[in-house]
């Protein structure tokens, strides 16, 4: 289960294009998700693409990735708390979970990353208790790869040595110096995105074109008419994206298809009921529902087998 979050009209759905679709060609890629050249949202809500993907490693064809498209954040016509639901709900159904900005890793790249996980950080393992390991909680979250768009600026650290994306986010995570109220709350989402992603990554991208008139009509250029050092990095982007593609996993086990259903089901009437999902409950909904499906399969053939007496 591969998603991508982020705030809105940042190119998402083109993204997951390039690293998905195209692969299938580029003509599939142009009728992949909508992507629109004005200032308005294209999606809305979760959209889930209707077929699998496979990873070029996996020759025997075991894992199927699927793929969510969500709704952007902060768009001009949603609250936070419609934010958070769509981030909450594919935080809780990935395996991978990734998040695409634009420019670099700032003060405001990471308070729009903590705006979100703040509800997420009041989920409940077991009903009616809260966990207060920030750890304990993580390991039902996916691993997190923060994908920087229209990325300019040399990655070097303070003393102008070169350094991979990865350590760019690692830097930009550690605390910052200084004892003031204001130092304290920064270094508070810093210290909510260390735990709540165990397993995280960075990769950045340069400006795909520097014609304007191109930007806004992306979908509709070929790879020749792209930066050739966007391709590499969009190549790479997609071979990492394969390889951190876990199956989807839950208290030990990797879940079927129905089942990955019935827990979106279980999540989704949570926060449709105005509640914050518990997990164990959704766990127990899907077991449930599989003993349910179960019965049914075997009472099928039971009949079967006694009209054939």
């Amino acid at each position: 289960m591969v998603s991508i979050c982020g705030k809105y009209r940042t190119g998402k759905s083109y993204l997951l294009n390039k690293l998905f679709m195209e692969r299938l060609g580029e003509e599939r890629a142009k009728r992949g998700f909508n992507v629109g050249p004005t200032i308005n949202p294209c999606t809305k809500g979760l959209w889930i693409w209707k077929e699998v993907f496979y990873s070029p490693a996996d020759e025997e064809c075991k894992n199927p990735i699927i793929v969510i498209d969500t709704e952007g954040l902060a768009a001009f016509d949603e609250d936070t708390n419609h934010d958070t639901k769509i981030f909450l709900l594919a935080l809780l159904l990935s395996s991978c979970l990734v998040y695409n900005s634009t420019g670099t890793i700032d003060e405001g790249a990471l308070n729009t990353l903590s705006l979100v996980l703040n509800l997420a950080q009041q989920l409940q393992v077991n009903k009616g208790q809260q966990v207060d390991d920030p750890e304990e909680l993580a390991k039902y979250f996916p691993s997190f790869l923060w994908v920087i768009r229209d990325s300019f600026l040399k990655k070097e650290d303070e003393d102008g040595n070169k350094i991979s994306s990865k350590k760019y986010l690692e830097n930009s995570l550690k605390d910052i110096k200084g004892v003031s109220e204001q130092a304290e709350q920064k270094n508070r989402i810093r210290r909510q995105i260390r735990a709540f992603f165990t397993e995280r990554d960075c990769h950045t991208l340069v400006r795909p074109t520097e014609d304007e008139a191109q930007l806004q009509r992306l979908n509709e250029l070929t790879k020749d008419q792209l930066r050739p050092e966007f391709n590499t990095e969009i190549e790479y982007l997609r071979t990492k994206v394969f390889n951190k593609a876990k199956p989807k996993n839950l208290k030990g086990k990797d879940l079927s298809g129905p089942m990955l259903l019935e827990l979106a089901q279980a999540y989704v009437d949570a926060i449709n009921g105005g509640s914050i999902p518990v997990i164990e409950s959704a766990w127990d909904y899907m077991q449930v529902s599989e003993l349910q499906n179960a019965f049914k399969e075997v009472e099928k053939k039971v009949d079967i087998n006694i009209k054939n007496l």
